[in-house]
């Protein structure tokens, strides 16, 4: 991946930007082994390279442990990195998108790399009472590109519930949330993994912190290698 920085918040008036937030979960849930994490990715030109860059703020050492007391050493982990300790830890991958968004909306995940990436922010699972500029878990180091009011997701909200909470915060930047570019999952490797593709709605559905309704929306979803031909309640053709 092409590490690069938009001088100046501007962008050229052919250039694309792309959204994808993921959710990793076991099932049943287990915060421990649940984690929000979003790629942000950039075409050039019609048909030109793809750039991307990954918000995936984790511990330098595993496991993850909500319980710890005290901050760690946070690391900022690449796509296939954190795909790669889904499957080590056995977890279920889910992915919203990807989605075309708004220049402003990549110019604010690259600060927030740049940030995380700085060594000046540390790693906590429960980050209550922390400023999130100085230590943050997995959704607050999304979310706070948003740049409004500090995310509050309780408990049992992690994993996939999570990361749809973090997706309706960066709805106002999407520009279709009904059509999904399928083309860059594939483009970024993703058919080489199995991951739930989530179906993509008109609307913002989840309200109650429970996630009941992303269930009764989405039930229990399949993982597939590479986008299914349509995105359902089973991750499969209805």
């Amino acid at each position: 991946m092409i590490l690069s920085t938009l001088v100046g918040g501007s962008a050229r008036a052919e250039d694309r930007y792309f959204l994808l937030m993921f959710g990793s979960q076991r099932i049943p849930r287990n915060p421990n082994y649940a984690h929000t994490f979003a790629t942000f990715a950039r075409q050039a030109a019609e048909g030109g390279p793809l750039e991307s860059h990954t918000i995936s703020w984790l511990p330098t050492e595993f496991p993850i442990r909500v319980q710890a007391l005290r901050p760690q050493p946070g690391r900022n982990y690449g796509l296939e990195e954190t795909l790669q300790i889904a499957q080590r830890d056995g977890a279920r991958v889910s992915l919203w998108g990807p989605y075309e968004i708004e220049p402003e909306l990549y110019r604010r995940a690259m600060k927030q790399i740049r940030l995380l990436e700085s060594g000046k922010v540390q790693y906590k699972a429960n980050d209550t009472f922390y400023r999130n500029d100085t230590v943050s878990n997995c959704i607050h180091a999304v979310s706070k590109i948003e740049e409004g009011r500090r995310l509050v997701v309780y408990s049992p909200g992690w994993g996939d519930t999570a990361s749809h909470f973090v997706l309706e915060r960066l709805n106002p930047w999407i520009i279709d949330r009904t059509q999904t570019h399928d083309w860059v999952a594939t483009s970024l490797g993703l058919d080489a993994y199995p991951i739930a593709y989530r179906k993509a709605y008109e609307r913002p559905i989840l309200k109650p912190i429970t996630g009941v309704q992303l269930f009764l929306h989405d039930g229990l979803p399949v993982p597939t290698y590479g986008p299914p031909a349509q995105r359902g309640r089973l991750g499969i053709r209805e």
